[in-house]
């Protein structure tokens, strides 16, 4: 019990060293980094709208909806949103090289 007790606390010191490290600064040459995005942006949609054109709800999360119809998946918010903030996001395959948000 006591051995189990020190390798917890061994560990809990070497990821505390771990972290104090500094990082180095990124040189002025690097580029920004890339993600992977497996959404797209679709500005002109809302979950209203979908439901109406036969879309159906597939899952209800706390602040959005996953709204199917055939093989097109839609994310949309289920909340207020502000002007000109997006309301839907369209499930797509992952593309690579999309600036990180």
């Amino acid at each position: 019990m006591k051995l189990l007790g020190v390798l917890g606390l061994a560990c809990l010191v070497s990821a505390a060293a771990f972290a104090q490290q500094p990082s180095a600064p990124p040189s002025p040459n690097t580029k920004p980094p890339t993600c992977q995005s497996q959404y797209a942006e679709a500005p002109a949609y809302s979950s209203a709208l979908l439901i109406s054109t036969g879309f159906e709800i597939k899952a209800a999360v706390p602040g959005g909806l996953w709204l199917q119809k055939d093989k097109d998946v839609y994310f949309c918010n289920s909340g207020r949103a502000s002007d000109g903030e997006m309301l839907c996001w369209k499930l797509r395959v992952p593309v690579k090289g999309q600036p990180c948000q």
